[in-house]
């Protein structure tokens, strides 16, 4: 697929832990797995449920549709973790749910993406399916139910909004993340 762009859908956010515990309830219903970055095939996903944020130990993880395809998963040959197997996302009905994390007295951003379109050209678009779209709406919309931040760009859940409000810094992720605060 030479010449292809990737059209990813990108959410941020700064989460609590109770606010990860309310967003996994909220998401449910929608029946998703939880698989992480490197996967061991032999390993069962876990089930997004309230119960899943206490289960969870990495900064990264996949949340998968399995009802809407199989996860296609591919050995690593290169690099420091060959041998593990990785997650296709381009093929895999998957979202990539990264973390938001307290660090001292500072919530790290975390983000939600997916690839929706692989843009080949004007005419031919290949990608996702539409209920896998319609899956990554409700999970846009259950985030935007948050608290808009300042600058404008990320979701503040409402355990973050009050730890910011006690002195905890909301920050972006990177090396020259942005300083946030829930807007209002």
């Amino acid at each position: 697929m030479l010449g292809c762009r990737a059209v990813a859908d990108v959410i941020t956010f700064f989460l609590g832990p109770r606010d990860e515990i309310a967003l996994f309830r909220q998401l449910a219903p929608c029946g998703l797995t939880i698989y992480p970055e490197l996967v061991d095939p032999s390993d069962a996903p876990i089930p997004l449920d309230g119960e899943a944020p206490a289960k969870l130990t990495l900064s990264a993880y996949y949340l998968a549709a399995e009802q809407l395809g199989p996860v296609e998963i591919y050995p690593i040959k290169r690099g420091p973790h060959r041998g593990f197997f990785g997650i296709d996302e381009v093929r895999s009905p998957v979202i990539h749910y990264e973390r938001s994390l307290r660090e001292g007295d500072v919530i790290v951003s975390g983000r939600l993406w997916a690839e929706l379109i692989m843009d080949q050209s004007i005419e031919a678009k290949v990608g996702k399916s539409e209920a896998f779209r319609q899956l990554f709406g409700k999970v846009r919309e259950t985030i935007k139910r948050f608290q808009r931040s300042q600058p404008v760009g990320a979701f503040v859940g409402p355990e973050a909004a009050r730890l910011y409000k006690s002195g905890v810094t909301l920050k972006g992720a990177g090396r020259h993340g942005k300083v946030y605060a829930p807007f209002r």
